[in-house]
């Protein structure tokens, strides 16, 4: 069965014995592993018993098949309820996991928690567990701008610290390719304020403004002027670093805050007082380049920028297999659309 939403945060907190096993996959490896280790430790505690968590990985099963449901059969030496984990898993092992589930049918004993990548729609093995009635699928996408502000805000709360406005907001448009960078930028961020108790727009700046997110900003900027032989670098650059949907929703956001200084300006307003109103504000490094951008594109080469960026998301998602030529492709198109008024 699926997993999510209100079902999802009661099953973290407490799974059932009605589930044997659950397959935690997707795009965001950070939040894959932090939901297989709150899992984990919903099942074992803060107890530290080696004879009641196993650790395999995808290897591991190929090698011998069988050692899985071996697993699930022990019984703890000191009793209570057992986890086996496994990491590293690819439709490869599809097989030995229905096995598995054949076998393996009631979660009161033992609780098996799977760690996989980016499977994909059509995986076998993502079918395999949200047919069955006895196991669970989770899926870990990337945070979404609107859900980083509170575990932002939740996180640093938690370290005994505030955050002003316009920090979170630069925060939330810098962080969120993945669940495990951005708690360590965050974790970071805590290092960086010391004593002091309030996360300013200065600090988070100072502390997150790392080379991913300028190399983002020169993505689009190189975007936003037109330049193709630059844009062939910056693409080379940031998709090293991050994913293809990552880049396009960067690449969105960069033109819904054009779209929104270039319409203030269209009824009369002067540009840089347009500008103000942006949260998060434009970093000062760009800010040049930005006003470039704004009397470079009209409105109406901006909404299509936009929805052609919406399209662009769409095929990447159905064909992933293609995801960096689309992209590549999609981007330089975008480049070209520019208009210089």
């Amino acid at each position: 069965m699926k997993l999510d939403k209100q079902p999802l945060e009661r099953f973290l907190k407490e799974p059932g014995g009605n589930i044997a096993a659950v397959l935690i996959f997707g795009p965001d490896e950070g939040m894959v592993h932090e939901r297989a280790m709150i899992v984990s430790r919903a099942v074992l505690g803060d107890v530290d018993d080696p004879f009641r968590l196993t650790e395999l990985t995808g290897d591991d099963i190929k090698a011998d098949p069988a050692r899985l449901i071996d697993e699930t059969r022990a019984i703890a030496m000191m009793g209570g309820r057992r986890v086996v984990r496994v990491t590293r898993v690819t439709d490869a092992v599809e097989p030995a996991f229905a096995a598995l589930l054949a076998d393996h049918k009631d979660g009161t004993q033992c609780l098996v928690v799977i760690e996989a990548g980016d499977v994909g729609g059509k995986s076998s093995l993502k079918r395999l567990f949200e047919n069955a009635p006895h196991a669970a699928a989770i899926a870990c996408y990337r945070d979404e701008v609107g859900v980083l502000p509170g575990l932002i805000t939740a996180q640093l709360k938690a370290a005994g610290i505030e955050i002003e406005r316009d920090a979170l907001a630069y925060l939330a448009a810098n962080l969120g390719g993945d669940r495990g960078i951005t708690r360590a930028e965050l974790d970071k961020l805590v290092l960086y304020m010391g004593a002091e108790k309030k996360v300013s727009l200065v600090d988070a700046v100072a502390c997150v403004g790392d080379q991913a997110a300028i190399g983002q900003d020169d993505l689009c900027q190189a975007i936003g002027m037109g330049d193709l032989k630059g844009l062939d670098r910056q693409i080379e650059r940031n998709l090293a670093e991050t994913n293809e949907i990552s880049l396009l929703r960067v690449v969105a956001r960069h033109f819904m805050r054009l779209h929104q200084v270039v319409g203030r300006t269209a009824r009369g307003e002067q540009l840089e007082s347009a500008m103000a109103g942006l949260r998060p504000p434009v970093f000062w490094k760009a800010v040049d380049g930005f006003k470039l951008q704004c009397r470079r594109w009209p409105v109406e080469s901006i909404g299509n920028a936009l929805l052609r960026l919406t399209e662009l998301e769409a095929e990447v998602m159905r064909q992933h297999q293609f995801a960096d030529t689309l992209t590549r492709r999609g981007l330089m198109e975008i480049a070209a659309m520019g208009v210089k008024r």
